[in-house]
């Protein structure tokens, strides 16, 4: 195989794994920049690091935003892959990038490794707005009962019913993505030109924004817990660390809110578990209303649940909690005429505060929970008062 130069703009715990797999695979590494495909690790893509003899690059990085990718790759084909998927993802980037296989819309086909579904979508309008000459306009996509808006401005976020975006395609005021799928729909605001040259490119991308639409609503289901409104513990350990590089690379706290309902197994014994049941849903629910919408509600397992709170410490998120236990104490839970006083124990750690990673936030936060049980129950306890 053709030799691959390597530049490790900034340390990473695994470059030293992806460097003994590539050649392993068979690659010869050659440190520095050269003529021909260059590997940057770094913490995100960036065109100043772009060197000049570059044919192509691969950035193997901790994260990227769709104007980011689409910047570098804009200057210099390549393919850009997060650190956190699998090192068979960076065998398969450099073959298509040696067989030059970037498909017949390579710009978009080199984030088939990157992209989430509202990174392709993202994309997808940006490009669309350049060529229909429009600076507004903004992508439905369809789930079950109705189109909700994505991404995009210029037009009304209110959802949108089937018939709703039937008639808007039908008077040629929306088109449709992947029409086969019935996926979404597209609307532009004043286009100029001919639709064909500013949405018939659309097609030769389809099978990418189908394939991450249907692997988005698998995660869905697959990451939804059985019995709340909650997500589930793998949605969690997939969400958390996310959360945690994202307030990281913002400079922003991150806290985590872990409660437990109290005496749930009392409550099973006295009532039975269908009552036990009702007690978690709801939890969930009122949870639900008590949180802000950029907040996220998981059900750990059995009678716990997370918060994540993002851009708040710990301090705010105990507001939140105790707020939590007020509402829950101001609504019972109705079993034939008995009324059911519901009492949760909450306990907070934040990001960077207590914790440097989403494990020891998961522990620290863990840690206080236990301390509220140990303290009388319904009450909540921050990390800060726990003794290391």
């Amino acid at each position: 195989m053709a030799d691959v130069y390597w530049m490790e703009i900034h340390r990473s715990e695994g470059a030293r794994a992806l460097r003994q797999a590539l050649e392993a695979w068979g690659f010869q590494c050659q440190t520095g920049p050269g003529r021909g495909t260059v590997l940057i690790v770094a913490d995100r893509p960036d065109s100043r690091l772009i060197p000049s003899a570059a044919l192509e690059i691969l950035w193997w990085v901790r994260d990227a935003t769709p104007e980011e990718v689409s910047d570098v790759l804009a200057r210099r084909p390549g393919w850009v892959i997060r650190q956190s998927m699998l090192l068979e993802t960076v065998r398969a980037a450099l073959h298509h990038m040696q067989q030059r296989d970037l498909g017949s819309e390579g710009w978009l086909r080199q984030m088939l490794h990157l992209a989430t579904l509202d990174e392709l979508l993202r994309l997808v309008l940006v490009r669309a707005e350049q060529l229909s000459g429009t600076p507004l306009g903004a992508i439905w996509i369809r789930q079950e009962e109705a189109f909700f808006q994505r991404c995009g401005e210029g037009f009304p976020e209110a959802p949108l019913s089937h018939q709703e975006a039937a008639e808007l395609v039908r008077q040629g005021q929306a088109w449709l993505l992947c029409p086969n799928a019935q996926m979404g729909i597209l609307r532009l605001k004043d286009p100029k030109g001919d639709p064909e040259h500013y949405l018939g490119w659309i097609q030769d991308v389809e099978d990418l924004l189908v394939n991450a639409w249907n692997l988005e609503t698998s995660q869905a289901l697959s990451f939804r817990d059985d019995l709340t409104v909650a997500r589930n513990r793998r949605a969690l350990e997939v969400d958390l660390p996310r959360f945690i590089r994202e307030a990281a690379s913002r400079a922003e706290p991150v806290s985590l809110l872990f409660l437990d309902v109290d005496n749930l197994k009392a409550l099973n014994s006295q009532f039975g578990h269908p009552t036990g049941s009702k007690v978690l849903t709801h939890v969930a629910i009122e949870a639900q209303r008590v949180i802000r919408a950029l907040d996220h509600l998981y059900r750990y397992g059995g009678d716990e649940f997370c918060i994540v709170i993002p851009g708040t410490t710990a301090q705010g998120a105990g507001k939140m909690g105790e707020r939590l236990i007020q509402k829950l104490m101001e609504v019972p839970v109705r079993v034939g005429e008995s009324a059911i006083a519901v009492s949760v124990s909450i306990g907070i750690a934040a990001y960077p505060a207590h914790a440097d990673g989403a494990e020891h936030l998961l522990e620290r936060a863990d840690r206080a929970l236990f301390q509220a049980k140990a303290d009388g129950k319904g009450r909540v306890v921050l990390a800060d008062s726990l003794k290391d």
